[in-house]
């Protein structure tokens, strides 16, 4: 829906009692977390990339985490983005645009969204491009765009027993890449649903920062079964059929969130 398609609506909302409260534009950023090195299993890790791609992202009000409780968003943004998930600094989106009201909930998506007059998932314009790489009811199915772009490589700093326990052979060290699509699970819903985040909407300016932690979502990985899959080249690709592949999915789900800061300086620089 475009921006004049959706005052359209929310006038129509306004006059039938629905919501109510003077139309806005919340200036809207986001910003990444300074990649930190950790160590797992014996491995020393460190991302190098972590391209995020995010939107579209509804604030409701209602405290429930179910779409179903969110007929109309007090605030919406429904772009594609692609942030750098490893650079702290401010990275300007755009502008929120909605009403003034309570805020509880957000309901978002990373970068490939559902919608209920379209077949199957596609990404949004704008996010990480790159090769297929998720399957979906067909080998064939690309969604056109990226959730992120993922690039790390984990060192060996413990001795073989502990990197690589009863293989015959262990890798020094490794890279490792993926590009991870996080897909809606049902048709015309967000993927991240009723992620909990208050602020009031009213006349005093306001602002909003996101910010991601790609280093977290990335330390559930099991970097020893990855360094079984290193065929001598150095590098192992991820792919959907992958179980950590998946683990970093449901990390990006939730394991952590990203954070939403609201500000008073409306200025986003």
């Amino acid at each position: 829906m475009n921006r004049l398609a959706a005052l359209a609506v929310l006038t129509l909302l306004v006059g039938c009692g629905q919501t109510q409260g003077a139309f806005v534009d919340v200036p809207f950023a986001g910003q990444g977390t300074e990649a930190t090195a950790f160590v797992k299993d014996g491995w020393e890790v460190a991302l190098s990339e972590a391209t995020v791609g995010f939107g579209s992202i509804f604030f409701c009000a209602t405290e429930s985490s179910s779409p179903d409780r969110c007929e109309v968003a007090i605030l919406e943004f429904r772009e594609g983005v692609t942030l750098d998930g490893l650079d702290p600094s401010v990275q300007p989106i755009g502008e929120l645009f909605g009403t003034t009201g309570d805020i509880n909930t957000a309901f978002f998506n990373y970068g490939i969204v559902w919608l209920l007059t379209e077949p199957l998932p596609k990404a949004l314009d704008g996010v990480p491009g790159g090769p297929a790489a998720v399957p979906f009811e067909s080998p064939d199915y690309s969604p056109g765009g990226h959730s992120g772009r993922f690039e790390g490589t984990a060192t060996c700093i413990e001795g073989p027993d502990v990197c690589c326990p009863e293989a015959e052979t262990c890798p020094q060290s490794y890279r490792f890449e993926a590009f991870v699509d996080v897909i809606p699970g049902v048709r015309g819903e967000p993927t991240i649903n009723g992620l909990r985040t208050s602020v009031t909407i009213g006349a005093e300016p306001v602002s909003l920062t996101v910010t991601f932690d790609p280093t977290a979502w990335w330390q559930i990985v099991d970097y020893v079964r990855l360094a079984s899959l290193d065929d001598g080249s150095g590098t192992v690709v991820l792919g959907p059929d992958d179980p950590d592949y998946n683990a970093v999915v449901i990390a990006m789900s939730g394991n952590p969130p990203p954070t939403f800061t609201w500000s008073t300086d409306h200025e986003v620089k």
